[in-house]
């Protein structure tokens, strides 16, 4: 009879793996411990269960506006006036901190007020967030990231969560065959589902960019993988994912890492796709649709773009932004924009828009009693809405890079006033009144998380209004590089503030 083998018997390489996942987690225990820090999932899940244990929603007016803050979620109430501030996070050069506020803010009255409701999300940054007027108003949360505040270790969430705006309760819903955990990612409502694309995630071992799409039904609550024929999107994080009617989006930009050969470079895309979803998007089996590479007119590579679609109008509002520049193997550097452009989600056209109060008035002339009328922009958008007037042709690459820093704290002295160059802010367009919170800017390789606010009314285009004003930037407790003085990489700062 001959010697039985062992089934359970593994490999001298998966031995050494387990070896080395083992010391690698010794050792993130010790520094863990000695930073005061327990590990990151287990303290993600201590506060979901702090959280569901609250009995019923608390509301109360705030005494003023919320903490400055970038990657968060700022969405249309879906029927009332106001706009629902989410997550985000706040970086000051040592530590981070990771919002779950749940907070309204109301243009009329300018009153900004919190609800803590049953059974609400961790803290996440680097989220998406979707409204519908379904069952008198829903709230959709899915993914986004956890930081510790040492900002040694990152938690990636694969959850959605829906907020009943009439009830005021989360829920947690559970389905399978969903996304992987990520970030950076970016998320539609198109027909009756949402519409999942892109997004990285970070293990600390490895940095991963996805390319997939998943489909969520809000009338089945099932999740479908789809699989679009064509050739779509590489994979890339922090794009813009924009509805474009009923049955397609639009995709534009984004960040990711590219290896060639045994060096990883950054990238930032300006590439543009239109996503048809074929049968309507009523239900999980609407069907793969088909990809299409699109033109759209020359366009300057960013990431990190807000975007707000007027779905009324069939447009989209896009700002600032980021192009990641590679200086040297270990080094990017950001070129920020403070443009403000129109994307019609028709025909995938640019347009710059230029403000009545930054239009050139013509010279002077000697002797010349009347005087010349400042010439109007040409009209290139006209709905039954109402009449935008539309600049020439969008900046080119590094137009207004760095434009707010220049030009003082966020818009000082700027024609139109306004906000200044920035990525990451969150961006909403509600009854004709487009609004910008937050985001980052970068200055002296140091990240400054802003919290000012801007409203410019659609109609008339005079000028920025401000909400919140930024009469100075932030406190900046960290070092003046991205770098350690040894020269090695600190991931936290270099990657995060690209990717989401």
């Amino acid at each position: 009879m001959g010697k039985k083998k062992n089934k359970n018997k593994v490999s001298g390489a998966v031995k050494t793996a387990a070896k080395t996942e083992k010391k690698l987690a010794n050792k993130l225990k010790k520094e863990l411990a000695n930073l005061g820090e327990e590990d990151i999932a287990k303290v993600v899940a201590q506060i979901e269960r702090e959280e569901a244990k609250r009995a019923a929603a608390s509301e109360k007016s705030l005494p003023g506006p919320p903490s400055a803050r970038a990657y968060a979620s700022l969405t249309p109430h879906p029927t009332l006036n106001e706009l629902i501030l989410f997550g985000g996070e706040y970086h000051n050069g040592q530590k981070t901190e990771v919002y779950n506020e749940l907070i309204f803010y109301n243009p009329v009255s300018n009153n900004w007020r919190q609800i803590k409701a049953p059974g609400a999300p961790p803290p996440r940054s680097a989220h998406q967030a979707v409204a519908t007027p379904a069952n008198k108003g829903e709230l959709w949360v899915f993914g986004g990231e956890f930081t510790s505040p040492s900002e040694t270790q990152f938690y990636h969430y694969k959850d959605l969560w829906c907020f009943s705006l009439a009830e005021k309760k989360w829920e947690k819903v559970v389905a399978p065959n969903g996304p992987s955990a990520r970030s950076g990612h970016r998320m539609s409502l198109v027909g009756r589902r949402l519409l999942v694309f892109g997004g990285y995630c970070d293990d600390g071992r490895e940095c991963r960019y996805h390319d997939d799409l998943y489909a969520f039904s809000l009338d089945t609550r099932t999740w479908e993988k789809i699989t679009p024929n064509g050739r779509g999107p590489s994979p890339r994080s922090a794009c813009l994912m924009l509805p474009a009617g009923n049955d397609s989006v639009i995709i534009y930009g984004g960040f990711s890492r590219v290896r060639e050969g045994r060096v990883e470079r950054a990238c930032t895309h300006t590439d543009m796709f239109r996503l048809s979803c074929g049968g309507g998007g009523g239900g999980a089996g609407g069907g793969g649709g088909a990809w299409r590479a699109l033109g759209g007119g020359a366009r300057p590579a960013r990431a990190g773009l807000a975007a707000a679609v007027n779905v009324h109008a069939n447009r989209a509002y896009v700002f600032g932004g980021v192009n990641d520049v590679e200086e040297t193997e270990e080094e990017l550097k950001g070129e920020m924009s403070d443009d403000l452009s129109v994307l019609d989600l028709e025909t995938a056209r640019w347009h710059a828009v230029t403000l009545r109060s930054e239009q050139p008035r013509p010279p002077v002339v000697p002797d010349t009693p009347i005087e010349q009328p400042c010439p109007e922009p040409v009209t290139v958008i006209t709905d039954e809405v109402f009449t935008i007037k539309l600049g020439g042709a969008v900046a080119e690459a590094g137009a207004g890079a760095g434009a707010g820093a220049e030009r003082g704290v966020c818009g000082a002295g700027r024609a139109g006033g306004g906000p200044c160059a920035r990525m990451s802010a969150a961006l909403a367009a509600h009854r004709s009144v487009l609004y910008v919170y937050g985001g980052v800017l970068e200055k002296d390789d140091k990240q400054f998380y802003l919290g000012d606010m801007y409203s410019l009314d659609l109609h008339k285009l005079n000028e920025w209004k401000t909400i919140i004003s930024q009469p100075e930037l932030p406190d900046w407790l960290g070092s003046d590089s991205e770098y350690d003085s040894d020269g090695s990489d600190d991931e936290s700062d270099s990657d995060d503030s690209d990717e989401q």
